[in-house]
């Protein structure tokens, strides 16, 4: 039995084994895209911004995993950009079916370099909880553990699986007729193809990131500190603190990905969902971009210190520069 109806996380659905994509964007969902891409822009750009200025500062292997993250979510944004509203939804190709017919269909329809990088995204995140857990649960190992090699390596790994996940897509789409168009399967092949899918950007991350931070939680519970030992409780409170951060960044990619998920699963069995319904639910993929450097500055302690401090040694040579002179002395005093 062949399937008549499928989604992809990408940029078309499919009605009736056709790419019924030819609806252009309107103003208002242009709109809104070029303002999460503003926002993502602007956002992680401020964070790579201020960790390149306090390298030395943010040193330690969390805050550079956290500096890819904010690379890897600017990567991110541009090619939602480009593909979300640069690109034009209804793409046509050629009756002749040549090599760039292929290209169009199986690479640039559904927009698999941007699916690419949001997997890279999600498991940089999954490397920063197993850290935090390691960390956390084991601090003497961690220690051992962690190098500069290994650093390397984690942030190579999250690129392999992101275009790994991307190399599955490629078999998606095919041209026909001047039109790109599902390539047809059996129900079963369509069916489990959807769910390794499923399983590789979103279960087996959250999966992970539920049982490090539980794992934490517990172990943080249970830990004694010593009130007396003011300087082993400072350095608590700061790992607490970073802990948190990227434990609610966690839980926005839970949120952010949900949705889609769960529309792209009905669709498998054969519910699908409305094209306004489906754009809503990849823009809010796109949302978890811009939302974690808004929770970089609102919890994490120490970048918060770090960017003031950016801002005011900026401010204070802008002074210098315009002939005006700086007060020396306390804030406030009289």
């Amino acid at each position: 039995m062949k399937i008549a109806i499928m989604i992809q996380p990408s940029s078309s659905i499919s009605f009736d084994n056709d790419t019924g994509t030819d609806e252009p964007y309107g103003p208002g969902l242009i709109a809104v895209n070029s303002v999460i891409t503003s926002l993502a822009l602007i956002g992680n750009g401020l964070v790579i911004t201020v960790m390149l200025a306090r390298r030395r500062v943010f040193s330690s292997f969390t805050n550079r995993l956290i500096l890819h993250q904010s690379v890897i979510d600017s990567i991110a944004a541009v090619l939602f950009f480009l593909h979300k509203v640069v690109k034009s939804p209804g793409l046509t190709v050629s009756d002749a079916n040549t090599f760039l017919d292929q290209f169009v269909c199986r690479f640039l329809f559904p927009d698999i370099l941007m699916w690419c990088v949001y997997v890279t995204s999600t498991y940089n995140l999954v490397i920063i909880s197993l850290e935090r857990f390691m960390a956390t649960c084991y601090p003497l190992k961690h220690r051992k553990v962690i190098s500069k090699g290994k650093l390397k390596f984690a942030v190579a790994a999250t690129w392999v699986i992101g275009f790994v996940h991307g190399i599955n897509l490629i078999n998606l789409f095919e041209p026909h007729q001047g039109k790109c168009q599902l390539v047809s399967k059996t129900s079963g092949l369509a069916l489990s193809q959807g769910m390794l899918n499923t399983l590789i950007r979103y279960t087996v991350p959250l999966i992970i990131l539920i049982y490090a931070y539980t794992r934490i939680l517990i172990r943080l519970h249970k830990k004694i500190v010593n009130p007396a030992n003011i300087h082993q409780n400072f350095f608590r409170r700061a790992k607490e603190n970073v802990l948190k951060t990227v434990l609610v960044a966690g839980i926005m990619f839970a949120i952010c990905w949900f949705p889609i998920e769960y529309v792209y699963f009905r669709a498998i069995l054969g519910h699908v969902p409305s094209m306004l319904v489906y754009r809503g639910v990849t823009a809010l993929v796109s949302c978890n971009a811009a939302v974690n450097p808004v929770i970089y500055c609102f919890m994490y302690e120490h970048f918060r210190s770090q960017l003031k401090d950016v801002f005011r040694k900026r401010l204070r040579r802008n002074q210098v520069q315009n002939g005006q002179p700086i007060r020396l002395g306390i804030l406030g005093a009289a």
